[in-house]
């Protein structure tokens, strides 16, 4: 081999060489990268698991398609069937990331875990939290039912019922519905009792059944659908059920928007007295739902026909005034002597005799019991299949969307 041979040579194995260790080191800092990205996904998934926190379903639903992005890529199943509305919602998460990379994928999962952890103590802060007297543990051990439904034994013949989640406009969860029924349980079985009456704290009266339990039961991707309707048809049907039945006297005031459930019952009250800022709507046919409280026969005998499917059909929100006009409110007091009016009008109803009063709404409402039973039924079974079909779980989806835009 000529000496101008063997330099070529080398200079061919310096270069291989170079070559081979620039893409060792290009591997070597792409695996690091990927490394990194891993097992930072590795621990995102273990701190929400241990976190136990309460995630809104489209963040869910987002957090399953990153899931699954990141561990097995573009998604590979077969859509789902009209009726799988489940496995519909979690395709949908999955199959619109398939542009998206692996790694890619476990970033944003990364970052979609650390924005819903970022407010959450660290183990490290809650060793060191200051003890707490026994009374304030006591307190703290109050289920979330109590603390939003605050029965105020006001005296042996007078219960009053708060509806206490300001937060959420009053919005009643299922525990709250559970409380409630306990409540009108309890009071059926008390002889003093004579009055229960209801009312709002904060703004609003009530804004309805809390649509984020219904989204929740549309889009779990961990409760089976059907299952889900049927307690909730169960529960629905005997909350409403404790109103028909109850034959203590029974008063609402409204000292707010009243919207839904909190309006569709008001017709199996005794007394409706509304706040002049009080405002009524049901929604239903929005929510893809239908009448229930058994106002779809209510309200045509307090209203009239067109009136009622005004409100039942049309969404149609009346003012306190429009609804005291429809038989619907007693009578509409000025919100600036709100309060006051409501204790002397309590004050009045408790000064009548007891057997009598009592006695006397047994004689009205006994005629009517039964009817209400079955008009009760069939307004639940009723919703049950609207809650089965796609149209309402695309106006819960609907709804989650809204309520996100509404936060940012």
């Amino acid at each position: 081999m000529h000496g101008s041979d063997m330099v070529s040579l080398l200079k061919n194995l310096q270069r291989r060489s170079s070559s081979v260790s620039l893409l060792k080191s290009l591997f070597s800092t792409t695996s690091t990268v990927m490394s990194s990205s891993s097992t930072a996904f590795e621990q995102a998934k273990d701190r929400l698991e241990k976190s136990n926190i309460d995630v809104d379903n489209q963040v869910k639903l987002k957090l399953y398609g990153l899931f699954k992005q990141s561990t097995q890529g573009a998604c590979s199943i077969p859509k789902p069937g009209l009726t799988d509305f489940v496995g519909k919602a979690k395709w949908t998460a999955w199959s619109q990331l398939e542009q998206m990379s692996k790694e890619d994928a476990q970033k944003q999962y990364v970052q979609v875990v650390n924005d819903l952890l970022k407010d959450l103590p660290t183990s490290s802060s809650s060793s060191t939290a200051p003890e707490v007297s026994s009374s304030s543990a006591r307190q703290t051990q109050n289920s979330p039912s109590e603390e939003h439904i605050i029965l105020d034994k006001k005296s042996a013949r007078h219960w009053e019922i708060v509806l206490n989640r300001q937060e959420k406009f009053n919005a009643i969860t299922r525990p709250m519905y559970e409380r409630l029924i306990q409540i009108f349980s309890e009071a059926e079985k008390d002889e003093q009792l004579v009055l229960i009456s209801l009312v709002g704290r904060g703004r609003f009266y009530s804004s309805g059944t809390d649509l984020a339990d219904f989204a929740k039961m549309a889009t779990s991707t961990t409760t089976d659908l059907k299952q889900s309707v049927e307690l909730g048809q169960k529960m629905l049907e005997t909350y409403i059920r404790k109103y028909i039945e109850c034959s203590k006297i029974l008063v609402a005031f409204i000292n707010g928007p009243a919207v839904g459930i909190s309006v569709s019952v008001l017709g199996l009250f005794d007394g409706v007295y509304a706040s002049s800022s009080s405002s009524f709507i049901t929604p239903f046919t929005r929510t893809a739902q239908s009448a229930e409280g058994c106002s779809s026969y209510t309200f045509p005998r307090l209203m009239g026909s067109l009136h009622a499917k005004e409100m039942l059909l049309f969404d149609r929100k009346l003012t306190a005034q429009e609804a005291y006009e429809r038989g619907l409110v007693t009578k509409v007091i000025d919100e600036s002597s709100f309060d006051q009016e409501k204790q002397k009008i309590c004050e009045h109803i408790l000064s009548l005799p007891r057997g009598s009063l009592l006695q006397s709404k047994k004689l009205i409402q006994q005629w009517n019991i039964e009817t209400l039973v079955k008009v009760n039924e069939q307004e639940v079974e009723t919703l049950k299949q609207r809650w089965l079909t796609e149209e309402f779980v695309q106006a819960m989806m609907e709804f989650m969307r809204s309520r996100k835009k509404s936060k940012l």
